[in-house]
């Protein structure tokens, strides 16, 4: 199998931009203070946002996993609960 080195740029273009990020805000004018309170509003944005996603992929789990049941049930002739023979 041929390795078309895309792997390997990507990985360079995620490095390079994490060490840039770092770079801007280590040299960005502001102080201790003000840096912390931003690095501390990013983080709680991106754990809200992974909660969230989290949930989405629960939500969509559960609902693929219900789907699958009664496809399943309807293949092989399961009458739902409930319902009338």
């Amino acid at each position: 199998m041929k390795d078309s080195g895309f792997g390997s740029f990507l990985a360079g273009v995620v490095i390079g931009g994490l060490i840039g990020a770092a770079l801007g805000l280590l040299l960005a004018p502001h102080t201790g203070e003000e840096f912390r309170e931003q690095v501390g509003g990013f983080v709680e944005n991106k754990r809200a946002e992974i909660g969230d996603a989290v949930n989405e992929g629960r939500q969509a789990a559960e609902q693929a996993r219900a789907d699958m049941v009664t496809g399943y049930d309807a293949h092989a002739g399961v009458q739902p609960e409930g319902a009338a023979s």
